[in-house]
């Protein structure tokens, strides 16, 4: 191979975690405070691995052990709710950091989470809870259509539909396999 020439370079998810662990994101003092802690949901977006992951969990946990979350009308309203909180301050840190989709924001997380867990006949189900939970994570790395255009949209929209996009699959799947696991 000549010297010029790259090699195909592999995603390499240690070398990210630890680079996260040990070099938070830059200009993070920069970010409107209240803009960071929605954005974060509460700092949860924060954690130096897996922010997406823990962000879902959070959101799951939440749904789970507050009872008026589960819900399916309420859960749908808090959706909607983090959807334009999301869109505006996603679009802040977005602009901010000058980074597309920033990792420390996980208020979309959220919302997918969230619309995963939307049912009226496993309202409160731990084991629907862990399928939403599951079936969101799948969606959210594998991005199906439309979840990957909006992903490449800039600014808090783009932020926030994609994951709203895996959150009805999740809902979707979660359904069909506790039907079928009844």
């Amino acid at each position: 191979m000549l010297n010029n020439e790259r090699k195909p370079q592999r995603f390499d998810w240690l070398r990210k975690a630890r680079s996260r662990i040990w070099s938070p994101p830059q200009n993070l003092h920069r970010v409107p405070w209240f803009a960071l802690l929605i954005g974060s949901f509460f700092y949860s977006g924060l954690s130096p691995v897996g922010s997406g992951t823990v962000g879902s969990l959070v959101a799951a946990a939440l749904y789970y052990f507050i009872p008026v979350l589960q819900a399916p009308g309420i859960l749908a309203i808090a959706s909607v709710v983090v959807l334009f909180i999301g869109i505006w301050s996603g679009g802040i840190v977005e602009r901010t950091l000058e980074k597309q989709d920033p990792g420390i924001v996980v208020i979309d997380e959220v919302l997918g989470q969230w619309m995963a867990l939307i049912s009226w006949s496993f309202i409160g189900d731990l084991r629907f809870t862990i399928a939403a939970f599951l079936f969101f994570r799948l969606f959210d790395v594998l991005k199906p259509w439309p979840a990957r255009y909006f992903e490449r949209k800039h600014g808090g929209t783009g932020i926030m539909l994609d994951d709203a996009v895996a959150g009805i699959y999740a809902n979707i799947a979660a359904h069909l396999i506790m039907y079928f696991i009844r």
